[in-house]
């Protein structure tokens, strides 16, 4: 009887156990994908009007966006794709960038590797535009 409480609390643990492990070995593997990124800096003002598409992925979140730019400012963000596992909460960081004629604004609360991953693909966009 002893030995089958055992078990049966043996089983579960390792479960859980094997589960966190997984867990963090995704998370450590999507930071470096994430700071893999090329963060340079993109300057608006001297983009061309015009529109533009980009796209950025990781193992768990894929992202393709179709930027607009007129007169040196951002005037639109359309996230044509978003998969990711948790939802599309991330996707209110366009609007800040938008508002600020930014790439480089704060990740939205929760979604930091999707907010990583919208930016990242803006600027892709945009820097398709100077090629």
């Amino acid at each position: 009887m002893k030995r089958s409480i055992k078990i049966l609390l043996t089983v579960p643990a390792v479960f859980a156990l094997l589960i966190i492990m997984i867990c963090i070995i995704v998370f450590i593997r999507m930071n470096s994908q994430v700071k893999s990124f090329d963060q340079t800096p993109v300057d608006i003002s001297q983009i061309k009007d015009g529109v533009y598409e980009g796209q950025s992925e990781t193992d768990m979140v894929k992202v393709n966006v179709k930027v607009t730019v007129s007169n040196g400012e951002i005037c639109d963000i359309e996230i044509l794709r978003h998969e990711c596992g948790k939802g599309s909460i991330a996707n209110v960081i366009v609007d800040d960038m938008i508002k600020r004629n930014d790439v480089e604004v704060d990740a939205v609360s929760g979604a930091t590797f999707s907010s990583e991953v919208i930016k990242d693909a803006v600027r892709n966009a945009l820097k398709s535009a100077s090629r």
